[in-house]
């Protein structure tokens, strides 16, 4: 049977969908996918057996339609003409799409005929209001952030299926629109492909410790992320950890290069920290070992309570101790698993304590990471949590 895959990102670099699409090729499944190419990707190519096919879309051109989305829907309209002919082409028996905004275009994309799957990445209502570009004067009256919160029941009646990071977060879509059947959603964590993983090569020297104590973390860079709380711990550290340094790996949010790039002038912190926009995914087991700490300092609020990020399984898989925020997900994998300790959300004063405390204990911190590593290899994989989009896609062929 064929599975046809929305996508408005590009393909290769969304780990979630990349490692989705190559577990429901080992049950069987052919797979189509359709996204954007917003650089000089190919059109169409065949990457690991999945068939891609794109259209050209200039990024910032994408970004302007989507933030129009709930004034004028033209980004909603071209997609539906994109996903339509997609549908022509190769006939898939599933639409799979990605993120809440893409339900109805999945649906009008197959004329209403063909069962779409919605894979909730997030808490989408909850994402945008946090989103800086959305919610600032003048642009929020364009954007109209809060209109998803009243469009969530809507898009998700577009849908045969939901899948969701965590339990609770299918919970409270039960609860809160009784008509959508918890039978209908399924739990697909973000959890990584450990073969995968763990075949990238070690490089010793891509991060060279030079006698530093280092706390890493991976991914978006931005107010949201709890980066800057980060930066305030690290002011605080440095006569009790002299040693102490930051690596950051990821892009800083668009409209907050400014205030990240003043931090990073600031005296202390220019020698203690270090930022690559972008490394690629084989280099993620490099620089974890090469660090101590890793961090994920989210700030508390709606949407970071849905579910867990893909880098705080990866930590776990290479052995090392979490510090995380305070939001119940990543209170329940650290706790529920002994594989790290949790701060209080924006408070760089708990945060900078927690740190000193596992720097004090370096035992604690090797156990820490054996069982965070432990529960990966266990239960959060790919092989494990996989099994339930194959209920998924049995439920609706039955």
């Amino acid at each position: 049977m064929k599975i046809g895959v929305i996508l408005d990102s590009e393909y290769t670099t969304d780990i979630r969908v990349l490692n989705e699409v190559k577990y429901l090729r080992t049950l069987g499944y052919e797979v189509f996918l359709i996204c954007p190419s917003f650089d000089k990707q190919n059109l169409f190519e065949v990457i690991d057996g999945v068939t891609i096919l794109r259209f050209k879309l200039n990024k910032s051109i994408k970004n302007k339609l989507f933030g129009l989305m709930n004034t004028l829907p033209l980004y909603e309209m071209l997609w539906i003409n994109k996903v339509r002919n997609f549908v022509k082409k190769f006939s898939p028996d599933f639409l799979h799409a990605h993120d809440l905004f893409m339900s109805k275009i999945a649906f009008k994309g197959g004329n209403g005929q063909i069962p779409v799957i919605l894979d909730l990445h997030e808490n989408f209502p909850a994402a945008v209001m946090a989103f800086k570009w959305s919610t600032t004067f003048p642009y929020r009256l364009i954007s109209k952030p809060s209109a998803w919160k009243r469009k969530e029941h809507e898009y998700l009646g577009y849908a045969a299926r939901i899948i969701v990071l965590r339990s609770s977060f299918k919970e409270s879509l039960s609860i809160r629109y009784q008509d959508i059947n918890s039978d209908r959603i399924f739990v697909y964590p973000n959890v990584p492909d450990i073969h995968q993983m763990q075949n990238f090569p070690i490089k010793l020297d891509l991060f060279p410790r030079q006698g530093r104590f280092v706390l890493f973390y991976f991914g978006g860079i931005g107010e949201r992320r709890g980066i800057y709380t980060c930066f305030e711990a690290i002011k605080i550290l440095i006569n009790t950890i002299p040693s102490i340094h930051l690596l950051l790996i990821g892009p800083v949010d668009r409209h907050e290069q400014s205030k990240f790039q003043n931090y990073l002038k600031d005296d202390i912190l220019k020698e203690r920290v270090t930022h690559f926009e972008w490394k690629d995914l084989s280099d993620f087991p490099s620089f974890t070992l090469a660090s101590d700490i890793c961090l994920s300092p989210i700030i508390k609020d709606e949407q970071h309570e849905s579910g867990v990020a893909n880098k705080v399984f990866q930590y776990m898989l290479f052995g090392k101790p979490l510090i995380v925020s305070d939001c119940i997900p990543q209170i329940e994998i650290v706790e529920n698993n002994n594989c790290g300790i949790v701060f209080k959300s924006e408070n760089a004063s708990d945060l900078a304590e927690k740190v000193k405390f596992l720097y004090s204990n370096p035992d604690l911190c090797a156990q820490m990471g054996k069982q965070g590593r432990s529960a990966i290899l266990e239960k959060y994989n790919l092989d494990v949590c996989g099994k339930q989009l194959e209920l998924l896609y049995n439920s609706l062929i039955s």
